[in-house]
């Protein structure tokens, strides 16, 4: 018996033979030799092909966050470890809707607390969910762990479309284990919000007041009313300004220095004493070049 491998040369030798009958010698020799020599270098060609290893292929790995998809708002649970991923937002620099340039770069930080039992740590992601990308990642590890109930920052570094308009981005976290969760008890995405436009001018848009009573029930001899304005701009500003009262009595004039689109808060008190006039009080924020005066905060004596 021939082997396998030598059987089939046989063969094909054989078959080169019957074809030469009509040839001269020479050339039936010279055919004969090229057929056996190309015969027995694809056999072994063959061999070897079959002997390569199976080539194990190479995973990649895309982001669930598919640009201009939206997506569920529902985690997914598969895998989860047994604790519960829940979170809040505290605050945001800049705030919506703050002005830029087409095509200029900023910041985004916002500030969450962990407000369920996992502990996130840097295998968690803040992850792209829909809108304008506006430059960024899709994906970000975590940059610090943060424990349950603990408070802290997270800065992301993007770029304003060169289009003119409002862009949004929308964002959401993910576990190791896959599952997306937002923020609030509607589990919503948070987002970056700005105002692109070449034709602006930095300053004041918003001032808002709130009233903290001291103490906070009771009549006592002196009751404490402080006043916090929160003053917030779309970009570098600085300003003087002034606090107005309805019995006169004004502040002096301070400064406030904003180097990037933001809010800061000023604080006033104002005290009523026990058998003070029960007429509404009101104070407000005034500001100075431009001038311009705000509205005005009532406060109600409510142990006249």
């Amino acid at each position: 018996m021939f082997p396998k491998k030598n059987k089939k040369i046989y063969l094909l030798l054989c078959t080169a033979l019957l074809f030469s009958a009509c040839a001269s010698p020479a050339q039936n020799e010279m055919d004969i030799a090229t057929a056996v020599a190309q015969t027995v270098q694809a056999q072994n060609s063959l061999t070897e092909v079959a002997a390569l290893p199976t080539r194990t292929p190479v995973p990649t790995f895309e982001s669930t966050a598919t640009p201009g998809v939206v997506h569920t708002n529902t985690p997914s649970v598969a895998s989860n470890p047994g604790c519960t991923l829940s979170a809040e937002l505290v605050g945001e620099n800049p705030p919506d809707k703050t002005l830029v340039q087409p095509g200029e770069n900023f910041w985004k930080t916002w500030t969450f607390q962990n407000t369920g039992t996992c502990i996130w740590d840097k295998s968690y992601s803040l992850v792209y969910w829909d809108g304008d990308l506006m430059g960024g990642f899709v994906s970000y590890p975590l940059p610090d762990v943060f424990g349950t109930n603990e408070v802290k920052e997270i800065s992301i570094y993007l770029k304003a479309p060169e289009s003119e308009g409002i862009a949004t981005g929308y964002w959401r976290f993910q576990s190791p284990w896959g599952a997306d969760f937002g923020v609030g008890s509607a589990n919503a995405s948070f987002y970056v919000q700005v105002d692109v436009s070449s034709d602006f001018e930095y300053g004041i848009t918003s001032v808002t007041y709130q009233i903290v009573r001291d103490p906070q029930f009771g009549c006592p001899t002196n009751v404490r009313y402080n006043v916090y304005a929160t003053i917030t701009t779309n970009g570098r500003f600085k300003f003087d300004y002034y606090w107005d009262q309805s019995d006169g009595n004004r502040s002096g004039t301070s400064r406030l220095i904003f180097t990037e689109a933001g809010s800061k808060t000023v604080k006033r008190q104002w005290m009523i004493g026990k058998g003070d006039s029960p007429n509404p009080r009101w104070m407000q924020i005034i500001v100075l070049d431009p001038y311009r005066e705000y509205d005005q905060v009532t406060i109600l004596n409510n142990c006249p």
